[in-house]
């Protein structure tokens, strides 16, 4: 379908995409929720994905589904936005799973190797490993950013043996990479920054893929684009940067996807412009709904009019609505 323009009109202090982005990745004061519980999600080559569990206060009826949350790039469970989603969800009664990606956060002891815009299949194992008593009422989907395309090249794949995946949210997923990774090094406060910590990030997992030859270069690189293309690509079998990016193309995975699919973005996003949108046959993707909204910033959306981001509302919504379906 074409996509749904959204105004927006943004909460003080919090003026401008930096700022939002800002607020959605590194505010401090993060979102009170209940006390969770540890899982340990193992994958096929014997590493393992750490998660937490939240049960909401009250089980309404009809149960809500499974609402597991995927972070982006350097982050983990503890990132503000998906706290502030998790604390939304589970309001309205969903249980929360938040997943930590293999080598990030609380999953690093358990890590031989690190996530990627090609790792999809982690987030598959992860989901198939899930307790059925957990999945009973079925799952939805909601990742930001990197974990957003993570999201929309696991729904364009077979996802047979997997629990029923009712729907899912992406949140300023970067749908054309090569586009994203240039946003993000030209960008004078976070490109570095962002640079400085995937490095950190990806050269602290005991790694058992990454040779000496490979970390040089992981510590030479001076921009997203040449670590992904230098590092990323070699270490894990692409013949090219282009290929790594081509091969896993979140919007080449639209089309494929069969179950309904909110995508958001932002018109002032500072990491993933919304041009991302450009140029996709949407009559091609039926199960996609795209939403581009005037404001926001990268994964913030935290506007005047409710205590909640526009994201989580337009998110928890759509999945309500999936629920009643």
């Amino acid at each position: 379908m074409i996509p749904s323009h959204a105004p927006f009109s943004p909460r003080p202090p919090w003026l401008g995409g930096t700022l939002q982005t800002l607020r959605a990745l590194r505010w401090p004061f993060a979102a009170r929720l209940t006390p969770g519980h540890r899982l340990w999600l193992p994958l096929a080559d014997g590493d393992a994905l750490a998660a937490m569990l939240h049960l909401p206060p009250l089980v309404l009826e009809p149960a809500r589904p499974l609402a597991v949350l995927v972070h982006g790039l350097t982050g983990s469970e503890e990132d503000p936005y998906l706290r502030d989603a998790a604390a939304g969800l589970l309001r309205r009664g969903f249980p929360v799973l938040r997943l930590n990606l293999r080598g990030s956060g609380p999953s690093l002891p358990r890590s031989t190797s690190h996530y990627h815009l090609g790792r999809a299949g982690d987030l598959q194992e992860a989901l198939a490993a899930l307790p059925a008593m957990l999945t009973g009422q079925g799952v939805v989907l909601a990742g930001w950013s990197l974990g957003g395309a993570l999201v929309l090249n696991l729904l364009g794949r077979d996802t047979a043996g997997l629990p029923p995946v009712l729907g899912a949210a992406a949140i300023g997923p970067p749908l054309q990479p090569e586009l994203a990774f240039r946003t993000i090094d030209a960008n004078p406060l976070f490109g570095r920054a962002l640079l400085a910590l995937y490095r950190r990030e990806v050269l602290a997992v005991p790694a058992v893929d990454l040779p000496e030859s490979l970390r040089q270069a992981a510590r030479r690189a001076s921009s997203l684009v040449e670590f992904e293309a230098t590092v990323t690509a070699p270490r894990f079998g692409y013949p090219s940067y282009a290929v790594y990016c081509e091969v896993n193309r979140p919007a080449a995975a639209l089309p494929q996807i069969r179950v309904p699919t909110l995508v958001v973005m932002a018109a002032d996003d500072p990491l993933v412009p919304i041009e991302s949108l450009a140029g996709i046959d949407w009559a091609a993707c039926p199960a996609v709904a795209p939403l581009a909204v005037e404001g926001g910033g990268h994964c913030g959306f935290y506007d005047r009019r409710q205590d909640e981001p526009l994201s989580l509302r337009a998110m928890a919504a759509f999945f309500e609505g999936l629920r009643k379906g």
